[in-house]
């Protein structure tokens, strides 16, 4: 099979074109192809006339189609910069801030492992303090003791001013406060 034209194949094309030639005769042909050809220069002529009116009479909407893009586009770079400036900065101060932290704990945890290093004393070092404190007291054992009924005594103390306290709560706002 030859080509496809518009759905023709090859043969159906020599037989429209038999038709014309018993129809019309071979005298007239070569008048209608030249009318054909005429009339699709003209439709290609209108065509483009057509095309080049429409470009011109849109140029000016074109135009100001491109200046609102432009400024559209220039807007929209300035934001991205303000933006990009202030993430930039964020970014910084963050770091900054983190860095700073860091070096807070950091300091931290060596103050606390300096404290514990120092409050971790040799063992000969606790044995001799032990002897220079009970070198002074006759019985260690009582002295102890009376430090306990101190230290009982001061929290006795403790718990009955904090109950007054909240009975002095109490009698201001109510029994409901907590």
């Amino acid at each position: 099979m030859g080509s496809v034209i518009l759905f023709i194949s090859g043969s159906e094309i020599v037989v429209v074109m038999l038709v014309v030639l018993i129809l019309f005769g071979s005298k007239s042909i070569p008048g209608m192809a030249r009318t054909f050809g005429k009339g699709m220069k003209e439709f290609r002529n209108v065509t483009q006339d057509l095309k080049n009116e429409l470009e011109t009479s849109t140029e000016d909407f074109r135009k100001n189609i491109d200046d609102v893009k432009d400024t559209v586009q220039e807007g929209t770079r300035k934001i991205t910069d303000d933006v990009k400036k202030v993430s930039d900065n964020v970014a910084m101060k963050t770091k900054e801030m983190t860095d700073e932290v860091g070096k807070e704990i950091n300091n931290t945890a060596s103050a606390k492992k300096q404290k514990k290093e120092k409050t971790i004393p040799d063992k000969t070092v606790v044995e001799n303090k032990k002897e220079s404190v009970y070198d002074d007291i006759e019985n260690p054992e009582e002295e102890v003791n009376t430090t306990e009924e101190k230290t009982s005594d001061t929290q006795k103390a403790d718990k009955t001013t904090s109950l007054d306290s909240k009975k002095n709560v109490e009698q201001v706002y109510g029994s409901d406060f907590e």
